[in-house]
């Protein structure tokens, strides 16, 4: 039996034991008890925790916590649970540390092209839960996103379908629907793309000029691309309105703080995305004083108005 053989099998053995000797050990697995120890202590170095106890009821034991035996991961395995640890590092979590410990081990084994990978997917994949049903076009997109490739995609919108040329900077889920931000070689533009309403979606391998989107994220995106059509946002936020900010996905980037320890919010917004931002800058209620676009202030305007008339009429019922 090889040496990594007798490893695995040994791990798997003292798993299910309270307690075992050397001696033990070495009758189950017909080795003297010297390779047994130089075994045990290998496996010490590798991270078991196995105590050794003395006197006439001394042997060894396995500290706390048993270790799984080895489980082999493909790459994109591995990106999926570090992927899925990501939400459970924080110090709320109960099992915060062990989380941070099985990422911290995934990582120091991937190789390194593996290790780019895996940033790659954290630059292009945005998931918030719960998760909306599952898209078909969701993993195409994401890969072109991944390899920075142009996607062809027939597109429905308002009844009429077309087709056109994408590349896409990532996805991210929002309200039980999934999105692509992209740029639009048909539109010469940046839009965002509802993937409920692609039909079709297929890379395209033909040699075509793409786009440099290496510091383009799907967490960066608005704040950093010039579209042809966009409204600068401007608004001011109280210290109330700050922790909504810093923890909202979208809004997050546009933060500022001014010499005179005022927050603002200030940078671009796609114009076909302005209903989404003013749905944010609604949940800040009083904490916020929107200067620009007036588009914005016009919808909140009207929504306000709207509830109004709805509780006037239940008052005067």
């Amino acid at each position: 039996m090889s040496k990594i053989k007798r490893l695995e099998r040994l791990l798997l053995s003292i798993n299910t034991k309270k307690q075992f000797t050397l001696k033990e050990l070495a009758v189950e697995f017909q080795v003297s008890t010297r390779t047994i120890q130089r075994d045990l202590l290998r496996l010490m170095e590798m991270g078991l925790p196995i105590i050794s106890e003395f006197g006439p009821h001394g042997g060894y034991r396995i500290e706390h916590d048993r270790i799984l035996p080895p489980i082999g991961f493909t790459e994109m395995e591995a990106s999926a649970i570090l992927y899925g640890l990501q939400s459970y590092e924080n110090e709320s979590f109960p099992y915060q540390i062990q989380s941070k410990s099985v990422s911290k081990k995934l990582l120091q084994y991937l190789p390194d092209d593996a290790k780019d990978h895996w940033n790659e997917i954290q630059k292009r994949l945005a998931v918030q839960f719960p998760l909306p049903e599952e898209s078909l076009h969701a993993p195409v997109l994401l890969e072109a996103a991944l390899k920075q490739k142009i996607v062809t995609v027939l597109y429905e919108i308002k009844g009429s379908k077309t087709y056109c040329n994408i590349q896409p900077i990532g996805i991210y889920n929002e309200n039980g629907k999934w999105f692509c931000p992209a740029y639009s070689y048909s539109l010469m533009d940046y839009h965002i793309y509802n993937l409920s309403d692609i039909l079709q979606a297929v890379i395209n391998y033909e040699p075509m000029d793409v786009k440099d989107f290496s510091n383009l994220t799907i967490h960066n995106w608005p704040s950093k691309i010039a579209p042809r059509s966009y409204v600068d946002l401007v608004a001011e936020i109280t210290a109330e309105g700050l922790h909504y900010c810093q923890a909202h996905p979208f809004l997050k980037q546009f933060l500022i703080k001014l010499e005179d320890g005022t927050q603002w919010l200030k940078g671009r917004i796609l114009t076909n995305h302005i209903d989404k931002t003013a749905e944010y800058l609604w949940q800040l209620k009083t904490n916020i004083n929107i200067h620009s676009p007036f588009e914005i202030k016009s919808i909140h305007y009207r929504w306000a108005n709207e509830i109004s008339a709805k509780n006037k009429a239940i008052l005067n019922m």
